[in-house]
């Protein structure tokens, strides 16, 4: 495989504005350009890049984020931008888990009907949990999601619902 083969999610935007990399507070701004920028990261041109850390911020038209050098070569630099990386990441797996725990409450809703008593012993919730997390793997496939790690969110809510530590 071509080790410059594309592998960007997002297409970039071609472009070219004055850029800075901040390395700390106390160094000067090392000036440079900015080339296919996108939502997640940006390419700068630099006359060279010896001696940048991998991790400083960048300041493009006034904004400044955070990003990490993930390819260079002598005179260029591929940065992603950490902020939006977390963002995508976290959005991407709340996507993931969102529509097989809709589904695992329909589910619920079918295995224990609202009409019962709403006294329910903890044995009783207890069960129903465990039960829920059997069930996890077929609302997935019934969703089209390939069945995953039962969300560690939604557990720790659990968990912090029936007053236990995490």
């Amino acid at each position: 495989m071509n080790p410059l083969a594309e592998r960007r999610i997002l297409r970039r935007v071609c472009i070219f504005k004055n850029a800075a990399i901040v390395v700390s507070d106390r160094s000067p701004r090392l000036e440079c350009a900015a080339r296919d920028l996108s939502p997640r990261g940006v390419r700068l041109c630099l006359s060279t890049t010896y001696g940048i850390p991998q991790q400083f911020d960048v300041l493009i038209d006034g904004k400044c984020r955070q990003g990490r050098s993930v390819w260079r070569t002598c005179t260029e630099m591929g940065v992603i931008f950490l902020d939006a990386s977390r963002q995508s990441f976290i959005s991407a797996q709340h996507e993931r888990d969102i529509v097989p725990l809709i589904e695992l409450l329909r589910m619920a809703e079918e295995q224990w009907p609202s009409s019962e008593s709403s006294e329910v012993s903890e044995i009783e919730l207890l069960r129903r949990d465990q039960m829920l997390l059997e069930m996890w793997p077929e609302a997935c496939r019934r969703t089209g999601i390939e069945p995953h790690e039962f969300p560690i969110g939604v557990i720790r809510r659990w968990q912090q619902k029936m007053g236990w530590a995490n």
